[in-house]
Parts: structure tokens; C-alpha cells; sequence
């Protein structure tokens, strides 16, 4: 063998071990895992919610729509309002 071929022998078997090492790091190593997870997480807990108002949304509404006029008068403008300025 000549001397190029076994320089450039020992840089490939250099990076081949370089590259075993860095792969068998990243299958084993766990930093960073949790925000992964806690992002897969969100991610399920919004579409549960979504799914539960797109499956639900007319009795939402209808809930929302009952109270809001409870909450808010049926009138739109109360002149009892405790609120307002000058009252």
C-alpha cells in the first residue's frame, strides 16, 4: 500500500469512527427530550378541543348564545347599568 492510500485509509476509518459515534449518540443521548414531548402534548390537547368544538358546536353556541343574553340583558343597553359613567 502506498503511502496516499494509507493516509487516505486512516482519514475514511477517521470519519466512518466519527460518524458510528455521533449516531450511536443521537439514538442514546435523551437532552431535549421533554420539549419534544411537551410539545406532542399540546399538540393533542388542541385537537381534542377542536374536535370537541367542531363535534359540539351547536349546543355550544346555544349555551353561549342563552347565557350571553342572560348576562347582557335581552334589551342590549340596561339604563340600571351599575357600570356605566355618570349613571
Amino acid at each position: 500500500m502506498s503511502d496516499k492510500a494509507l493516509m487516505l485509509y486512516i482519514k475514511a476509518q477517521n470519519k466512518l469512527n466519527n460518524a458510528q459515534a455521533k449516531a450511536e449518540a443521537f439514538l442514546h443521548d435523551e437532552e431535549g427530550d421533554t420539549n419534544f414531548l411537551s410539545v406532542i402534548i399540546l399538540l393533542g390537547i388542541a385537537l381534542a378541543l377542536a374536535a370537541v368544538f367542531i363535534g359540539f358546536k351547536d349546543q355550544i353556541l346555544s349555551w353561549f348564545h342563552t347565557n350571553a343574553d342572560g348576562f347582557l340583558g335581552t334589551s342590549g343597553g340596561d339604563s340600571n347599568n351599575t357600570f356605566g359613567a355618570g349613571g
